[in-house]
């Protein structure tokens, strides 16, 4: 391209030094046959650089259509999902495009809006994830959802820019699936916020909860409370039954805890056979009534070892006990620690304890 170019320049320039030549050979000569000779000839020769110059341009052209239908074609055979919108109106997409909304054909899309084009939960999702955006920003990314009738997401990642398309401004998306990959990501995340035996939220996530939770209490002026249970005698039970026995006792203690708490608490493994629950809103009260269940009812549900393992509670509240997560998690320990002192298989409140 740059090199026809440069031969088109070249041939205009040769054209006007002809023409030059000509006018003045027109103004200063006189009417001899040499002269009529050499102005017959200058203009034999513009006749054929001109030829020259529109096979040149014809030839140029020709490249470029071949160039731009080759373009098409990748874009048609693209794996990926691709888009040309103009104020929210495709322009163009591919097969893939087409499938990526459950389109048996590319024309199928052309001219309609997105919001013709999604659900309703679908297309709301699409403009949350572009609003921010304006059509000339040269790059961008960004996430949506696609919502079937049967309730089934799709997550889609979109990469678009900036673009001229047949000459007025437009955007080009790239857009693919990525259910898979954010499928993934989720299961791993949610892993990480699980304890992998009991099933139940780990140290982690109890501790995000309740960093949490204090700014909820703060902001609402509200109390919650914070009960440490720690199993007495398990480690008896892993050293005479084995360590499997002693995971079974953990499950069945996880279990029971849920079991015992108010549909808003949450039961958690903080490490060992140490478990928390998070009480929000709770007062005093409450506390005592859900601690006081938890003891009464554990020979009735932990079988086997109902003669061997007991708990010891050790209650802590905010902001009557402290107004800060460190403090509060210490003081709700230091009471179970009393409780194991007293005699286990009971309760303490911190302010109880001292």
């Amino acid at each position: 391209m740059d090199f026809l170019s440069r031969k088109t320049k070249g041939l205009f320039f040769i054209l006007v030094a002809l023409a030059i030549i000509e006018i003045i050979v027109g103004f200063t000569g006189s009417k001899e046959k040499w002269e009529m000779l050499v102005t017959l000839t200058l203009q034999i020769l513009q006749v054929i650089l001109f030829l020259l110059l529109m096979g040149f341009l014809n030839n140029t052209i020709r490249q470029s259509t071949d160039k731009e239908k080759q373009y098409r074609k990748l874009l048609d055979l693209s794996p990926e999902a691709i888009f040309v919108h103009r104020k929210g109106r495709i322009a163009y997409t591919n097969e893939a495009g087409a499938k990526l909304f459950g389109i048996n054909k590319p024309v199928e899309l052309i001219n309609l809006s997105w919001k013709e084009i999604l659900n309703a939960k679908s297309y709301e999702s699409l403009r949350l994830s572009s609003d921010k955006y304006e059509i000339d920003q040269q790059f961008k990314i960004h996430h949506f959802n696609l919502y079937d009738d049967g309730g089934n997401i799709r997550y889609i990642e979109a990469k678009s820019t900036y673009i001229l398309f047949d000459g007025e401004p437009a955007r080009e998306v790239i857009a693919r699936d990525i259910t898979v990959q954010e499928t993934n990501k989720q299961r791993l995340k949610k892993l990480s916020y699980i304890d992998a035996l009991t099933q139940i939220p780990n140290r982690r996530s109890l501790l995000e909860q309740l960093e949490q939770i204090i700014k909820e209490s703060k902001q609402n002026n509200k109390s919650f409370g914070i009960m440490f249970v720690d199993l007495d005698g398990f480690k008896q039970i892993n050293d005479t039954y084995g360590h499997a026995k002693g995971d079974f006792l953990l499950k069945q203690v996880s279990e029971y805890l849920k079991l015992c708490v108010r549909e808003e608490d949450t039961v958690g493994r903080f490490g060992g056979d140490e478990f928390i629950i998070i009480l929000p809103y709770a007062v005093q009260t409450d506390c005592i009534s859900i601690a006081k269940k938890i003891i009464d009812n554990m020979p009735l549900f932990i079988s086997g070892y109902h003669d061997q393992v007991t708990l010891s509670i050790g209650i802590s509240l905010y902001p009557q006990d402290a107004n800060d997560l460190d403090t509060i998690m210490k003081l709700a320990d230091k009471a179970m620690y009393t409780a194991k002192k007293r005699g286990k298989n009971n309760y303490q409140l911190f302010g109880n304890s001292t």
